[in-house]
């Protein structure tokens, strides 16, 4: 079976929706009835992680719209499975196949679009994903969910890098940490309604945001309001290889996010052993179990936050909590293998009806 992939980023790109197609990737590659994987990037943001076997990578389609259209039309249509990776490019997925199967990850999708039918099938990240998507797509055909997954082993409990701790003048102080974009446009993250409730938190209790944008000024300007601007601290844009040190950092993670899809960021603490804060209305709710894993609030209740910040620094023992495993990538392989299996079938595709029915006890 030959896959095409077509996508925001993948390798080479930065943030959530990047790591979850490299791991979709490596995971399609290790199917034993997939033969080749061509990827298109619209965006290649940094260098490349290594490519998994099977997989052939058009750096050319990142060089601009004009570029990735070329490139997608050199293509062609011989594929039996086209991966449409975002949402915003059905339209362009529409010009190398008639069925594409559309994966959707949360915000992108839960507001109006032209409607993306027909589509092979909608892979979605969560199940609130899902059904906001369905409630204004009105689309009719098959669906998978297909949660992040975490490789726990690049993370676990660890000792403070004392050398970025005085990097960002932390010695000696209570770290709540949050990692992601700070985006004018997008402010679902949480970082305002931790802002909020930081005058109200001991002084030794300062806020880490890990990410860069243009809307860092103004949560500047607003924790100076608060006469907390000294204790509000972004690192900027940050090296991938120092993602698990940061959480080394962090005595809680908080995110009381309004439109996170799942929130892989969730499962990164969570496997640093760091106690995790989400929001009971968005996919974090589903990242944690529905607070099996985590504490889950109401965004909108500054007391709700700040209880459950102050419960979470009440107790510093660091612990990786049970049923994270169900998370793990050999978990999120085994549903893409799953989905493939389906789809493939349903394609009528002959190298998966033969996997499928060697694979059957």
């Amino acid at each position: 079976m030959r896959v095409l992939h077509l996508g925001t980023d993948s390798f080479g790109g930065y943030g959530g929706i990047a790591l979850y197609n490299r791991e979709l990737i490596a995971a399609m590659a290790s199917h034993a009835g997939v033969s080749e994987i061509v990827v298109v990037p619209r965006v290649i943001a940094g260098p490349k992680e290594p490519l998994p076997p099977k997989v052939t990578f058009v750096d050319a389609a990142a060089r601009g719209k004009l570029a990735f259209v070329r490139a997608l039309r050199k293509a062609g249509r011989d594929f039996d499975l086209v991966v449409c990776a975002h949402i915003n490019l059905f339209p362009l997925a529409r010009m190398v196949s008639d069925r594409p199967l559309l994966i959707i990850y949360g915000i992108d999708a839960w507001k109006p679009h032209r409607r993306p039918q027909p589509a092979r099938a909608v892979v979605s990240i969560s199940q609130i994903t899902r059904d906001r998507f369905l409630a204004w797509s009105h689309y009719s055909g098959p669906t998978h969910i297909l949660p992040n997954a975490i490789r726990a082993e690049q993370y676990g409990i660890r000792p403070k890098n004392r050398e970025l701790a005085a990097r960002y003048g932390l010695e000696g102080k209570r770290v709540l940490l949050t990692l992601g974009r700070v985006d004018a446009a997008e402010q679902y993250k949480g970082f305002d309604e931790v802002i909020e409730v930081l005058p109200e938190l001991p002084r030794d209790v300062v806020y880490l945001i890990a990410g860069g944008g243009n809307g860092v000024a103004a949560l500047q300007r607003k924790a100076a309001a608060l006469g907390v601007g000294e204790r509000v601290v972004v690192t900027g844009v940050f090296p991938e290889r120092e993602k698990a040190d940061l959480y080394a950092l962090a005595d809680a993670y908080v995110m009381p996010s309004r439109g996170e899809g799942f929130g892989f960021v969730f499962l990164e603490a969570m496997a640093s052993g760091v106690p995790v804060i989400g929001s009971r209305f968005d996919g974090g709710r589903e990242a944690l179990r529905d607070g099996a894993l985590g504490t889950l609030v109401d965004p909108s209740n500054p007391a709700e936050i700040r209880t459950a910040i102050a419960d979470a620094l009440a107790s510093p023992a660091r612990r990786i909590p049970e049923g994270l495993e169900e998370l793990s990538f050999a978990s999120f392989e085994r549903r893409v293998h799953a989905i493939l299996d389906v789809e493939g079938a349903r394609a009528g595709t002959p190298a998966f009806r033969s996997h499928v029915r060697q694979s059957r006890p």
